[in-house]
């Protein structure tokens, strides 16, 4: 049987410049433009509503996010003494947000990823 996908299609027109531009960031990250647009659409409306994310496991070198928006686990690890989310490929994303506001209680817990 067939995995039914819950995503739809949106067009809507945006100026050549910001188009330019997503194409830049997405190339310097590796993504494609859409993922790279879902990202950020996600990040914007996650910051209106409080249950983006939830704390799908924590592993010795990672932090695996569920996140509700895009319907996907996220794995965020440790690079360069650094947070870095997999899914974005980015430093600063809603993902690391989250795994920032959850640093005391993951260090209370005696997880290495964020010391």
């Amino acid at each position: 049987m067939p995995r039914e996908h819950k995503c739809t299609t949106a067009k809507f027109r945006l100026p050549h410049s910001l188009v330019k531009s997503l194409d830049y960031v997405a190339r310097r990250r590796g993504l494609r433009r859409n993922r790279l647009v879902a990202s950020i659409l996600a990040d914007y409306v996650g910051e209106y509503l409080g249950n983006r994310f939830e704390l799908f496991s924590v592993l010795r070198d990672r932090i695996n996010i569920l996140d509700k928006f895009l319907g996907e686990i996220v794995s965020v690890r440790l690079r360069y003494g650094e947070l870095y989310c997999e899914y974005c490929r980015s430093y600063s994303c809603g993902h690391i947000r989250y795994a920032k506001r959850h640093r005391a209680r993951l260090r209370g817990a005696n997880y290495d990823l964020l010391e």
